[in-house]
């Protein structure tokens, strides 16, 4: 028995790290960034529940985004930077500070990773409907990316509210405020050929 403990322990060890990743009940953005952009920051839990003597290498991360409106323009994201939110209690605000540039992200299972991304699209705007979201993060151990799909949903009102705000303010969208949700959106959702449920789907209140 300890024998074949030691042999499935060993063959543990062996296995490359499987990743997990998760996102939080908040998102925010910048809809009126400089030079006619949008950034939008995502905070995702990147993590493995298995210890083993490799690492897994977060190359690169990338953000989709497709309008359920074939009519809006589907916007190109690069991860920019990665920052730091800090709250300011003095003004009951929180601020973004910039902290590195886009780098690998070394993940195991003692060091899990939540980096603040920052997101840029160049030349575009939101506007009213449903965007299907993609979070797709590169690994060095494989060929196929890791992807955690999410949904983002922009109201009349949230429209308003966002011309209306100066330039380069901060929005949060959530995905757990109580009450009735924006319901499942087409497209894919959290897994491969489902939808996203309204708990995955973000919106400004």
């Amino acid at each position: 028995m300890a024998l074949a403990i030691s042999l499935y322990n060993f063959a543990t060890l062996q296995r490359t790290p499987e990743v997990d990743v998760h996102l939080p009940h908040l998102v925010r953005i910048e809809p009126r960034a400089p030079g006619n952009s949008v950034h939008v920051f995502l905070q995702p839990t990147i993590s493995t529940r298995i210890r083993t003597e490799d690492v897994e290498v977060v190359t690169d991360a990338r953000l989709e985004l497709k309008p359920a409106d074939p009519g809006v323009p589907t916007p190109a994201f690069y991860w920019n930077e990665s920052g730091a939110w800090i709250y300011d209690f003095d003004a009951n605000q929180v601020n973004y500070n910039r902290v590195a540039d886009p780098t690998p992200l070394v993940v195991s299972q003692d060091k899990p990773q939540q980096p603040t991304i920052l997101f840029h699209s160049q030349d575009w705007a939101f506007r009213k409907g449903r965007y299907t979201g993609s979070l797709v993060l590169q690994r060095a151990s494989s060929g196929t990316p890791v992807t955690k799909r999410f949904c983002i949903e922009v109201s009349d009102a949230a429209l308003k509210t966002f011309s209306q705000a100066p330039e380069r303010a901060f929005f949060e969208l959530r995905n757990d405020v109580p009450g009735p949700g924006p319901g499942p959106g087409p497209g894919p959702g959290p897994g491969p050929g489902k939808k996203p449920a309204a708990s995955d789907c973000y919106s400004f209140h």
